[in-house]
């Protein structure tokens, strides 16, 4: 059996800001977590919720993202900011060049990490728990850029999370 060819698509991740700014991207997470205790009950208002979002820095080539993106990293105050992650599913045909969108989350919150890496020589992108092989994009990357986004859980923006399929 044979891997996939390195062109393969298996779809398509979307990531833009309320700004205007939105770009493709090679991988995105979402996790949330909360505290419990021994019987497993929560404890508390633990709700935690992060966005990890990885691309390949070559290509936005000649945009000004990057250089947005690390202004709202570096901001004094943790201003609020809707954000939203379209994965669209395989390209099926469709003359965009884009499958049909298969789910969006929506929600507030700010940029609380903006780390730059170069994937080591194996593959290993230093993302998620597995390694990344030579034949998949983020293996083949020169120059990552990982983004956390700190999703807000207060009463006021909670309501603005929102996962659609």
């Amino acid at each position: 059996m044979t891997g996939p060819s390195l062109n393969t698509r298996f779809g398509t991740i979307f990531f833009s800001l309320d700004n205007g700014i939105s770009f493709e991207v090679d991988d995105a997470r979402v996790e949330i977590t909360r505290a419990v205790n021994s019987v497993g009950r929560r404890t508390g208002s633990s709700l935690d919720i992060r966005v990890h979002v990885v691309l390949d820095l070559n290509t936005l080539r000649g945009s000004d993202v990057t250089p947005e993106l690390f202004k709202i990293s570096i901001q004094a105050d943790d201003i609020v900011q809707g954000f939203k992650v379209d994965w669209h599913n395989p390209v099926s045909g469709a003359l965009d060049g884009l499958g049909p969108l298969a789910r969006q989350l929506s929600f507030s919150g700010w940029i609380a990490g903006f780390e730059l890496y170069r994937p080591e020589k194996t593959g290993s992108d230093s993302f998620g728990d597995g390694e990344a092989s030579a034949g998949t994009r983020l293996g083949r990357a020169d120059n990552l850029l990982h983004l956390t986004v700190a999703v807000v859980t207060d009463d006021d923006n909670i309501a603005n999370l929102t996962l659609t399929e």
